[in-house]
Formats: C-alpha cells, structure tokens, sequence
C-alpha cells in the first residue's frame, strides 16, 4: 500500500538523480541500436525470447528492458514476459510517429561526445565541433560522416511529422501556387500541404546530399509529378517564384549574423505579395519548470551548431533587420510556432 503521506526527498538526493539521468538517453539508443522495440512490435515476449531475436545477452538484455518499466516504453506481466508500451512504441522503426533515428542520433557518438563538452562551451561561448575539431559548422563536420547525416536527417523528417499534419489547419494555402521548402532536408514538412491543397507544387531546397531522400519521399508520398528538389546554399541564394516559403528549425542553428544572411537571401528571392513563414521554438521571456525541452534544445544549439532558441523580441529585431517585417505570430499545439513575415 502506497504512503498516504509521503516524505518529500531531500534536496541532495534530488539533484543526484538529476546526475545519475545520464542512463536514461544511453537506455534508450541501446534499446533503438539493438532493435528491441522492434522485436516486441508483434507482442510481448520474454526477456529470454527478445535476446534470442535481436541477437544479444539473455541476463543483460532482462536488465535493460526492465530499465524501460522505469520509463514507462515497456511494462511487464505477471509472467515476467514485457510488451511496448503507447510510448515505447514509438521507439519501433517503422511506427507512424517513429522516433527511432532521434534516439540513435541523441544516443549516439557524435551527439554524446560533443555535449561532454557543454562547459567548455558555455566558457568560450563557441560550438563543440569548432573547439574540439576547428569546424566552423557542424553540417561541415557531418559530411565528414555520411551516416551521421544521414541518420540527422531520417531525425528531422521523424520531428517534422506532427508539425506537418498541423500546419494546414493553422495556415491558409489556398490561393498559393508555389510553396518552397528552405533548408528542408528531405522536405517531410510539404506532403501534408500538398494533399490538402491540390493545386499547390512544392520545392525542397537544400544541400545537393539530400537530394535523394527528398526524391524518395515525394515518390513514396505520390508527389513526385508536383515537387520537386533544388540543390544549393542558402547563404548565396534562394530560389525565386515561390508564393510562399517555410524556413523550419533553421534560424535557430545559427547566430545572429549567419541568421540574417540566410532571412536577407530568401527577402531577396521574394515577390513583394509573397510570405515567409519561420517555423520555431520561441522562448518565454521568463521560463519555468515548464519550458524543460526548450531550454534543453537551447543548449544543444549551443553545444552542437553554435546557434541558439530565441524569445519573440529577438525574432523580430532578427527579421527586421534582414529587411523583412513580422506580420502574424501563430501558436501550434506542436509547441513550435509559425512566425510570418513580408518584405518591408
């Protein structure tokens, strides 16, 4: 029987909790790694049973997928056998609101070698990859590393999905004939909008490396006829003729300075009726217990590409100054927020 009047837990004990965490991320990318989300996707089964699929150690394995009744991914019968959980099954590859890439890429060496860096980061004030490595970009540092891209990649067009059903129910399209997705990766933010309005064509434009996910996504999507995928550098040029164009997670993977050259190159390419809309985070001007992933995300900006999350004071200086005027703020359930701007 639970303690109707529990002890509440010592400030100390609290924050070695908070040190011991480490477990939780490096829990779940052997989990995602070794695929044993996967090998209970058709049902529960027993720790002995999901070792002997997914090939690894039986008395291990048992200590591992009870790590994840903690984290409320899996929960165990009476029998001793584990099933995934709603949550856990997230951490499957092929469920509809997958994680599975995010969790390799968190889990993973690039992300956890770097962040071992955060002080050394937060006393110079710049990114791991440029202290440890002289890298003026990460992007530059993951080309080095195609698996790693690839797998960042796969990640955005997973963290894309929920914003992406959202967005045709909180922005206007219809009238808009071209829409181009700036620095979109694979460019997983467009098939909702092209469903939803069919007389829409959508443009993916990004470095030339993401051309063939993008090319298979619009295949698998059976958009291939009404989008299409352009290779570039957004700090040179944008291309022109869009109606309107999306920049999501973008800004915040740069300081002010490289920000306002990427906002000045789209004004550039933009008609005077055309729209931006910025997709991001915005931070609360005070935050609280609440905002724990926004200020989690801002450090990661800070640690991996040099960038930063910003309030929505500084997002308006920001666009204002690339020549750009902030017309609307709409709030998303997906917590990002769409930002729309015209040329001033």
């Amino acid at each position: 029987m639970a303690d109707p009047n529990p002890q509440p837990i010592p400030p100390r004990f609290q924050v070695s909790r908070m040190i011991s965490s480490l477990w939780v991320p490096q829990a779940i990318y052997a989990t995602a790694k070794l695929g044993l989300a996967d090998a209970l996707a058709a049902g529960p089964l027993s720790a002995g049973d999901v070792a002997a699929k997914a090939g690894t150690h039986p008395g291990a394995t048992q200590r591992l997928l009870r790590s994840l009744v903690v984290l409320d991914l899996l929960r165990q019968h009476g029998d001793g056998r584990f099933e995934l959980t709603e949550t856990g099954r997230c951490l499957t590859r092929d469920a509809p609101d997958s994680v599975h890439s995010w969790a390799l890429l968190w889990g993973g060496p690039m992300m956890w070698t770097h962040w071992g860096h955060l002080a050394d980061c937060v006393e110079q004030g710049e990114m791991a990859p440029k202290l440890l490595h002289g890298f003026e970009s990460s992007f530059d540092l993951m080309a080095q590393h195609p698996d790693e891209d690839a797998r960042f990649n796969r990640s955005m067009a997973e963290l894309t999905r929920g914003l992406a059903a959202l967005l045709p129910a909180f922005y206007d399209f219809s009238g808009k004939r071209q829409v181009c997705d700036v620095g979109g990766g694979f460019g997983q933010l467009l098939p909702p909008l092209l469903h939803a309005n069919p007389e829409l064509r959508g443009r993916v434009y990004d470095l030339p490396r993401c051309a063939d996910g993008s090319c298979q996504l619009m295949a698998d999507e059976g958009l291939a006829g009404r989008c299409d995928f352009q290779g570039g550098d957004f700090f040179e040029s944008v291309p022109t003729g869009a109606d309107v164009y999306l920049l999501k997670s973008v800004i915040h993977d740069w300081n002010d300075e490289k920000s306002r050259q990427i906002l000045a190159r789209i004004r550039d390419a933009m008609r005077p009726e055309a729209k931006l809309l910025v997709l991001e985070w915005i931070v609360p001007e005070r935050v609280g217990p609440q905002d724990a992933g926004i200020v989690g995300t801002d450090l990661n900006m800070l640690v991996m590409v040099g960038g930063q999350e910003r309030t929505e004071a500084e997002y308006r200086a920001l666009v204002a100054s690339a020549g750009l005027r902030v017309t609307n703020i709409i709030p998303t359930p997906a917590a990002m927020s769409l930002i729309e701007a015209v040329v001033e």
